[in-house]
Formats: structure tokens, C-alpha cells, sequence
């Protein structure tokens, strides 16, 4: 293969674009993991002559797996890489399992399928094995990983799983929304007021409703894929909104305000009957405390906040 470091689109996409224009097609795939890794599971790189898609988590690992994949002529394969601390290089202490996997013809329709899923912000289920690459579109699977390395199994869920809702449409909102579409997050924004020029204007948003608070449960899912951060235009709808949604379960609910305004609203709160118990799961205020100021400051403190409960405040090892 060719060797070429040009970075490329969205790995899925690079990959059925390779494959239809004649280019050999090499998915390789962290499909097991254990410690501090620079890429977990599902980590994914896409090598054609073409060029590069995705990452593996850099570093010497990602190196290494980028030739054998320049260099893997037939079917699939499992390698496993030991990551060990050494002076003046990585500081990394755990295992990674990859799949390397050379993709064919007969995946084609496969890849076509979850190039259009991603498009459509839907979700399904990845299917790979030595025998080849499958998905089933509208079923979330458990990431799995079995077998030995000839007969082995990986299975991944792919997709918008989890739901952020961003409840006000404002300046700090627009810039929220813009971090979070890097994000595998499903965007949707709800605002009471029609014809908000900053809502208008959030095209990173996959839906955008206006709504009557009153009722705004109706649109905010519940459970542990859904992620609602508060931001309305003024303190009293805010308290509007959290009375309704406080007590629910949800991943992560925040609500953006000053520390002084929380605990008015808290207090004020308290004292209508809502539970203190019910308020202490709720990040407010909102994100991290980094001297954020700006609207764009602000959305990446928030951002960070959310991707450290999301990881478990377990970020991986550097490359």
C-alpha cells in the first residue's frame, strides 16, 4: 500500500469512498482495552492509499498498527498491544486489543448503511468478525469482545446514543451547542420564544423546538443517556424549568448561573417543598470552574464538566 499521511474525512466515509473507487481498505479497531490507554474501545482508523482516517490514540501504538495495516494483505486479524511506562516516552500502563480487518466488496452495502445511519443522526449495531463486517440499523447492542484470536467476536453500538438537551436558546447556548456537535451527542434545543435570532441561527442543533415551559418534561427524555443543561433567558424560568425536571433521572442535569443565583434559586425552592436530597445530584453552577467569561468560554467549561462525569473523571493516559 501506498504510504500517505493525508488525513481524511469521518472514517466510515473514508472507508466506503476507498472501497468504491478501487483503493485497498484496511478498518483497524480497538475492540478490547484495559488501564490507562491512549485509545479505548471503539477507537477506529480507516488506512487506504488514499490516505488516513480516525485514530487509535496515537502515540507508539498507533504508529506500529498504521504499518501493519499499510502491510495487511488478507482478512482479519487480532493484535494485542502491552503499553509499558518508560523513561522519556509514554507514561501508559495497560493493554489494548486491536482488529485489523481488510475491508472487501462484500462490505460495501454494510458501509453504505452506516454512512447513511450516521447521516441521519439514528443508531445501530456493528457486527465484526473474521468472516466479515455486518450492522443492524434501530438496535443498541452491548460493546462486547470474545473469542480467542482466530475466532473472535466484537460487537459495538454506532450512532448518536445519548441525548443532549439544551433548554434556552441564547448566545451562551450557540456556542454550547457548536462545542458539543464535535461530540457524540444527539443536539436538541428548546426555547419559549419564537423567532429567537441566536436559536435561528444554531445550525449544530439537530432539532430545535419552542416550547412552553409548562409542559417541558413532554420533550426532555429521561434516563441515563440524557443530558440536559439549563440555560434560560432569566432566573425565574430557570427555576421554572428545574422544578419540572428535578427528581427525574438523568445522566447529567445542569443548571448556568452564578454561584449567588443558585443558591437564591435553591433556597427559594426549597422553601415551595422541593427536597434538598432531590437538588444535590444538580451541577450548579454549571461546568467547570475555569474564570470562564465569554459565551464560548463558558460553553467549554460546561463541555468539560460533561465529559468528565461522562468518562467517569477517568481520562486516559496522553500518547
Amino acid at each position: 500500500m501506498e504510504h500517505r499521511t493525508e488525513i481524511r474525512p469521518e472514517p466510515w466515509a473514508h472507508a466506503l469512498e476507498s472501497l468504491r473507487t478501487g483503493h485497498r481498505t484496511v478498518l483497524v479497531k480497538v475492540v478490547e482495552h484495559s488501564g490507562s490507554v491512549p485509545g479505548v474501545t471503539g477507537t477506529m482508523a480507516v488506512v487506504s492509499e488514499l490516505g488516513i482516517a480516525g485514530t487509535i490514540g496515537g502515540g507508539a501504538a498507533e504508529q506500529q498498527l498504521l504499518e501493519r495495516a499499510r502491510e495487511h494483505r488478507e482478512g482479519a486479524e487480532i493484535i494485542r498491544f502491552r503499553h509499558t511506562p518508560s523513561e522519556g516516552g509514554t507514561l501508559c500502563s495497560g493493554l489494548q486489543i486491536f482488529a485489523v480487518y481488510l475491508l472487501t466488496r462484500n462490505d460495501e452495502r454494510a458501509l453504505q448503511t452506516i454512512v447513511d445511519t450516521l447521516a441521519d443522526h439514528r443508531n445501530g449495531t456493528l457486527y465484526l468478525g473474521p468472516s466479515g463486517l455486518t450492522f443492524e440499523t434501530g438496535t443498541v447492542r452491548a460493546t462486547t469482545f470474545s473469542g480467542g484470536d482466530d475466532d473472535w467476536s466484537f460487537t459495538e453500538p454506532l450512532g448518536l446514543l445519548d441525548t443532549l438537551t439544551i433548554i434556552g436558546g441564547g448566545h451562551v447556548s450557540l456556542a454550547f451547542a457548536r462545542v458539543m456537535a464535535t461530540l457524540p451527542f444527539r443536539i436538541v434545543l428548546l426555547d419559549n420564544r419564537p423567532q429567537l435570532p441566536t436559536m435561528e441561527a444554531n445550525a449544530f442543533a439537530h432539532e430545535r423546538h419552542v416550547v412552553d415551559y409548562e409542559s417541558v418534561t413532554d420533550h426532555v427524555p429521561a434516563g441515563d443517556r440524557s443530558w440536559v443543561v439549563i440555560m434560560t433567558y432569566g432566573h425565574i424560568h430557570d427555576r421554572e424549568v428545574l422544578g419540572k425536571l428535578v427528581g427525574r433521572d438523568y445522566a447529567y442535569l445542569g443548571v448556568l448561573g452564578s454561584r449567588a443565583k443558585v443558591h437564591a434559586m435553591f433556597d427559594h425552592m426549597e422553601k415551595e417543598g422541593v427536597p434538598p436530597a432531590s437538588l444535590e445530584p444538580v451541577h450548579a453552577p454549571v461546568g467547570l470552574s475555569i474564570g470562564s467569561h465569554t459565551p464560548e468560554e463558558i460553553a467549554i467549561s460546561i463541555a468539560a464538566e460533561i465529559i468528565s462525569v461522562r468518562n467517569g473523571k477517568e481520562l486516559p493516559c496522553p500518547p
